[in-house]
């Protein structure tokens, strides 16, 4: 999906991640990040965000929960993190970073509630009852007043299946009047996902449904007494954004994707963010005519289509590659043609690391040799 930018942009890269292979350093089944450009990246996602008066936050989960990168984004001035997961808030939370807020996707279970309560968290997002009353239970135990963000949708919005849950405006009534019999949270921000996607028609990213119901829900909330002061707009939140975001009110905007370059608004532009990640494999055997690299890093939706493969005497070859069945594992991926065994084989592509067995490498391609920073595992662990 992002082959092709990363030659024309980023190219340097491309040549780092084959000498880094090639040269037995970097294994088969590892994304490679680099970092100086990633670093740029977020630099102008982040001054285009202040420069609109919008609060910024970094996502890991794309590059694997990397809390290495997640410091130098914080020192950079990053507003915190968002994790929508617990485990990633857990790990986050391991190296001291600041958690934004903890739940979008996934609400925070009760046992973990109990460790992130007392380290801090500024949002919890939530889209149960039962869930905003566990957590004044345990914030009320630790003497702790807690702000909550409430995620809205209906049957107008996108929803993506395994993402389902949170309110309609009718039930917005029901929340706030529990919420009222509770000592120890505040409704304080409303939610949804995804609030601005790309239109490959429009060559646009333009709002959603969804970020329209969110300002309902925020007018709603507010006029039964709550104080909203989040408006929270995840999803295609990139430098060509910004002004969509803060043009509609939004608060709070969370890079993610961006960060690498690698929104859908990459594969089609060439400005703003530059694509910063590749994924090596390498060229495992033959059968029938067809090529197999070795796999662990394919994600459903990463749309991946090309290859360029890399023989060990430096000739360069593109190839269509293919990931799995849907119901299979990806043990292997396939490569239309005959290539040598062993051969580098380099994609760029969405991936969402996390969800992946791949390694993540760390490197600067800036110099004549390639500077390898760290290798982790997929869940930001240092190997």
């Amino acid at each position: 999906m992002f082959l092709e930018k990363v030659m024309e942009r980023n190219p340097k890269l491309l040549d780092a991640a084959i000498k880094l292979h090639q040269e037995g350093i970097l294994d088969p089944d590892t994304y490679i990040l680099d970092v100086p450009s990633l670093l740029e990246n977020a630099k102008l996602v982040l001054d285009e965000a202040k420069k609109h008066g919008l609060n910024c936050l970094y996502m890991s989960k794309q590059i694997g929960r990397n809390a290495e990168i997640a410091e130098l984004l914080e020192d950079m001035g990053y507003d915190g993190a968002v994790a929508v997961d617990y485990r990633e808030a857990l790990h986050l939370a391991a190296h001291g970073l600041k958690l934004w807020n903890v739940g979008h996707l996934v609400q925070t279970p009760k046992s973990v509630l109990e460790r992130l309560i007392p380290y801090g968290v500024r949002y919890f997002t939530i889209y149960s009852i039962d869930k905003l009353q566990e957590i004044d239970e345990i914030a009320k135990r630790h003497d702790i007043h807690q702000s909550i963000m409430v995620k809205v949708a209906d049957d107008s919005c996108l929803i993506y299946d395994g993402q389902q849950g949170g309110f309609n405006l009718d039930e917005l009534e029901c929340i706030v009047e529990a919420a009222k019999k509770l000592s120890h949270i505040q409704i304080e921000g409303v939610t949804s996902f995804p609030c601005m996607l790309y239109n490959e028609k429009s060559k646009k990213i333009e709002k959603t449904a969804n970020f329209d119901l969110l300002l309902k829900a925020k007018e709603r909330l507010e006029s039964l007494g709550c104080a909203i002061k989040e408006v929270n707009t995840p999803s295609s939140n990139t430098y060509a954004s910004m002004k969509l975001a803060a043009d509609n009110h939004a608060t709070t905007v969370e890079p993610g994707h961006a960060l690498t370059g690698t929104t859908p608004y990459h594969a089609f532009h060439s400005d703003g963010e530059v694509p910063t990640l590749l994924y090596l494999t390498e060229i495992s055997h033959m059968v029938n005519g067809t090529s197999y690299a070795y796999g662990g890093g394919y994600y459903r939706r990463s749309n991946l289509k090309n290859a360029l493969v890399v023989h060990r005497d430096g000739v360069r070859e593109r190839a269509l590659i293919h990931g799995p069945s849907i119901d299979s594992i990806d043990y292997t991926l396939k490569i239309d043609g005959v290539h040598p065994v062993s051969a580098t084989v380099l994609c760029s592509f969405r991936t969402q690391i996390f969800t992946t067995r791949s390694h993540v490498a760390l490197i600067d391609p800036r110099g004549e040799e390639p500077v390898l920073l760290g290798v982790f595992d997929a869940h930001g662990y240092k190997l």
